[in-house]
């Protein structure tokens, strides 16, 4: 078990990464085009190809063990069937999570998220995307036990799971959705936000300065997006981007 007594405040700087701009790169599920999504494997394809921020779509099984996957059911993207919220954990541990992606993936199984942590130690930092039904007691225990509590920032939809995360880890980062200034406003009154995550198109000036004035760094959302996207991206200058394809996005920035 890796661990990191010290809390130590490092962050992940990749040395192949060859931005013309200073915007580090979040990948959604991992490298998606080039692994099965939420693997360790797409995740170290991500970092190959300049990622520094890895997302962990976090899952709590039926006996209490948490998942990177980011579906509610197992049907999509394994071989298994139905919620895996139904399931224990030595039926989740036996599941094929490679195959429907290549018979090379064949046997890749669901990652749980100490696993995805101690393989991403020290190569990049984590964004967890907390679903509903976590126990955030636990995530926040394992995360500190982990070593990742000051490289990693946190997401929920369920505003109460928020509420309650900002009780029980007031030092940890917190990513918000906003559009305008407005909602950012709104959120300020639940939280501290670190990351504001915004379309780029809504990227104005306004909501820039906005942003700097409030230490709050913007994250654009292009998610499933083609070059053209990404070169949009890039001319609204956001700190951070959240995208599928890393290698994409690199081939982009590099021309």
């Amino acid at each position: 078990m890796q661990n990191n007594p010290l809390n130590v405040n490092w962050q992940v700087e990749h040395p192949s990464a060859t931005y013309k701009d200073p915007i580090e790169v979040v990948v959604h599920r991992g490298a998606n085009h080039l692994a099965p999504e939420n693997t360790v494997a797409s995740a170290y394809a991500a970092l190959e190809h300049g990622a520094t921020w890895i997302e962990l779509d976090v899952r709590k099984s039926k006996d209490g063990v948490l998942y990177n996957l980011h579906d509610e059911t197992l049907d999509r993207t394994t071989n298994g069937q139905g919620a895996l919220a139904d399931m224990n954990s030595d039926e989740v541990d036996k599941l094929d999570a490679g195959s429907w992606f290549g018979k090379e993936y064949a046997g890749t199984r669901i990652p749980r998220i100490s696993e995805m942590l101690d393989s991403l130690y020290g190569k990049a930092n984590v964004f967890f995307d907390v679903k509903r039904g976590t126990p955030v007691k636990d995530l926040v225990r394992l995360v500190r036990q982990k070593g990742f509590a000051t490289n990693s920032f946190f997401w929920f939809a369920d505003e109460g799971m928020l509420k309650e995360f900002v009780r029980l880890a007031p030092e940890m980062k917190i990513k918000v959705n906003a559009g305008d200034i407005a909602r950012l406003q709104y959120w300020m009154t639940v939280c501290r936000p670190s990351y504001v995550e915004i379309n780029p198109e809504q990227i104005t000036p306004e909501f820039k300065a906005f942003c700097k004035a409030n230490g709050i760094r913007i994250m654009a959302a292009i998610l499933n997006a083609n070059e053209k996207a990404y070169r949009t991206a890039i001319e609204k200058e956001p700190d951070l981007v959240n995208l599928d394809q890393p290698e994409l996005f690199q081939k982009v920035l590099a021309e």
